[in-house]
C-alpha cells in the first residue's frame, strides 16, 4: 500500500509530465491533409482515409470533427467539397464551432497540390503514435500506484497498448477472391504438391501425422492430449527435436515446461537423441559407448535453437507476455506448453467455476498464436472417463473445458494400453510399445488413426509408417 502522501506526489509528478509543453502535434499537417481532401475528391479522400484511419489521429478537436463528416460523406458515396461539407456541419449546428467558413476556406487555400498528401499524413499520423504512447505511460504510471494492479497485469497492458500504437490507423486489408486465389491458394496448393513430407507447416517429424495436418502451421494451436503417464511430453520432446534438428531447416522452439525442471527436459532432450536410457546412468549400468552417443548428441544439440521457461502455474498473461518477449529476441518458430491444466487464469477476473478458466486459457493460447503468427502446440490431459470407454479418447474427453476442442485447429489423443504393457519385456521395450495416435480434429485438413511406437527407455516416440517395428530409430526421424 503506498501512503497517501507519497501517493499524492507521485500523481502530481504523472500529471506534470509535460512540464507545461504541449501534446505533439502538427497543425500546419492537420490543414494540408483536410485541404488535400476537400479539393480533391475521391484520390486525396481515400488515400488519407486510408492512411489515418479515424479522427483520433488528429490533435485539433476542430480537424476530428471536418474529418469526421468528410468520412460520413464518403461512406454514403457522396462528393465531398467546401460546399458538401460546410452543409453537413451546418446541419449538425457544428459550423461554427470549428471555425466557420472562414476556416474551412483558410485549409482549402492552404494547398495548391496534393503530391505531398502521404508525407502530411504520415507527419498527422506520427504524431497521434506520440500521443498514444504518452497516454500508455500515464496509465501505466497511474496503475503502478494502485495497489490492488499486479505488475504482470500492467505489463500486459503496456504491452497491448505499445502494440496498439504501432498498429494505429492501420486497416485489416480487403482482400478480393482473384488475388487470394494468385497468392495464397496456388502456392499453397503448389507447396503440398513438391514437398517430399507433404508439410506447408512446420512437419513434426512423424510423416504419418503431417500426411494427415501438413505440418503445424502459423496461427494454427495444435492440442495433444492423453491421460498421465501415456506419453504428452515424450512425444512433444521427440517433435521438438526432429524441429529443431531437422538438417534442412532447423527451427526455434519455446518450451514452457510448468510440470518438469529446465533440467528434466533437457535431460530428455539429450538422452532422446543419443538414443540412451537415462535409467543406465542412474543404475550405473551404462557402457563406454553410451558416454560416446551422449557426447556426440551434446554436440549435435550444441547449434540447437531450444529455450525453456520452467516457470510454474503461469497465468495466461504472464506467459503471453514471457512468449512476446521471447520471440522478440529470439525469433520463435514454435511454441511448446506443457500442459494447459496447470496454468491459471486472468487473476483480475471472477471466474466462477475452473472450467470457465480453462476456457479463458484456450482461448488467450489461440490468441496468442494468431498474434505472433507462429504455431503453438498445447499438451492436454484427458479426464478419467477416458480409461472407462471403448475405442480411444474422444473430443468430450479434454478435462476441464469443451473450448479447448473449439479453439484448436488440430486436437490430436496418444492412445496405448499401458495396464497391458507395463508387463512388456525389456526387448518389446527396446523395439517400440505400440501407441495409437488419433487426431480427432483438423479444421483444415482430415482426421484418422495411425501407429506410433513408444520407446520407454529414451522417453521417445517413432513412426511406424515409414520404418518397420525392429529397426525404427528412437529419435522419430
Amino acid at each position: 500500500m503506498v501512503a497517501n502522501g507519497k501517493e499524492r506526489t507521485g500523481r502530481k509528478r504523472i500529471n506534470n509530465l509535460q512540464d507545461g509543453r504541449p501534446r505533439p502535434h502538427d497543425l500546419n499537417a492537420e490543414k494540408a491533409v483536410i485541404g488535400a481532401m476537400l479539393i480533391d475528391y475521391p484520390a486525396s479522400t481515400e488515400t488519407a482515409i486510408e492512411k489515418l484511419g479515424t479522427s483520433r489521429a488528429f490533435y485539433s478537436p476542430a480537424n476530428q470533427k471536418i474529418y469526421d463528416i468528410m468520412v460520413e460523406l464518403q461512406k454514403k458515396h457522396l462528393a465531398i467539397d467546401f460546399i458538401s461539407v460546410a452543409k453537413s456541419l451546418s446541419d449538425k449546428g457544428i459550423l461554427e464551432e470549428v471555425g466557420g467558413d472562414k476556416y474551412l476556406m483558410e485549409v482549402q487555400n492552404l494547398i495548391t497540390t496534393t503530391a505531398n498528401l502521404e508525407t502530411w499524413c504520415r507527419m498527422v499520423h506520427d504524431r497521434a503514435v506520440l500521443r498514444r504512447i504518452m497516454d500508455t505511460c500515464t496509465i501505466a504510471c497511474e496503475n503502478c500506484l494502485d495497489p490492488d494492479k499486479e505488475a504482470e497485469e500492467i505489463l500486459d497492458g503496456v504491452e497491448r497498448s505499445v502494440l496498439e500504437a504501432r498498429n494505429l490507423g492501420q486497416k485489416q486489408e480487403l482482400f478480393n477472391i482473384q488475388e487470394l486465389i494468385k497468392k495464397e491458394a496456388i502456392p499453397y496448393l503448389e507447396g503440398l504438391s513438391k514437398q517430399d513430407d507433404a508439410s506447408v507447416g512446420i512437419p513434426t517429424g512423424f510423416p504419418s501425422i503431417d500426411d494427415k495436418i501438413t505440418g503445424m502451421k502459423k496461427g494454427e494451436m495444435i492440442v495433444i492430449a492423453a491421460r498421465p503417464a501415456v506419453g504428452k511430453t515424450s512425444l512433444a520432446i521427440s517433435i521438438v527435436r526432429n524441429v529443431t534438428m531437422n538438417p534442412k531447416n532447423p527451427r526455434s522452439v519455446l518450451i514452457f515446461t510448468m510440470e518438469m525442471t529446465a533440467g528434466q527436459i533437457a535431460r530428455r532432450i539429450l538422452c532422446g537423441e543419443a538414443g540412451v536410457s537415462e535409467r543406465g546412468f542412474r543404475d550405473r549400468n551404462h557402457t563406454k559407448g553410451d558416454w560416446n552417443r551422449i557426447t556426440g548428441a551434446a554436440t549435435a544439440l550444441d547449434k540447437a535453437r531450444i529455450f525453456i521457461d520452467p516457470t510454474p502455474a503461469l497465468k495466461v498473461i504472464e506467459l503471453r507476455a514471457r512468449a512476446r518477449r521471447a520471440n522478440f529476441q529470439h525469433k520463435i518458430d514454435l511454441i511448446v506448453i506443457d500442459y494447459l491444466q496447470l496454468m491459471t487464469g486472468e487473476s483480475t477476473k471472477k471466474i466462477d467455476n475452473r472450467q470457465q478458466e480453462v476456457s479463458s486459457i484456450s482461448s488467450g493460447l489461440k490468441a496468442l498464436a494468431k498474434e505472433l503468427d507462429l504455431p503453438i502446440l498445447v499438451l492436454a490431459q484427458l479426464n478419467r472417463a477416458t480409461e472407462m470407454q471403448k475405442g480411444g479418447p474422444k473430443l468430450s474427453n479434454l478435462r476441464e473445458s469443451g473450448s479447448i476442442e473449439q479453439d484448436a485447429d488440430v486436437v490430436g489423443f496418444i492412445h496405448r494400453d499401458t495396464d497391458k504393457q507395463k508387463d512388456a519385456s525389456d526387448d518389446e521395450k527396446r523395439n517400440g510399445l505400440e501407441s495409437e495416435f488419433i487426431i480427432e480434429k483438423n479444421r483444415n485438413g482430415e482426421t484418422g488413426r495411425m501407429l506410433l511406437s513408444f520407446f520407454p527407455f529414451t522417453a521417445s516416440f517413432g513412426d511406424r509408417s515409414r520404418y518397420g517395428e525392429a529397426d525404427m530409430p528412437p529419435s522419430g526421424r
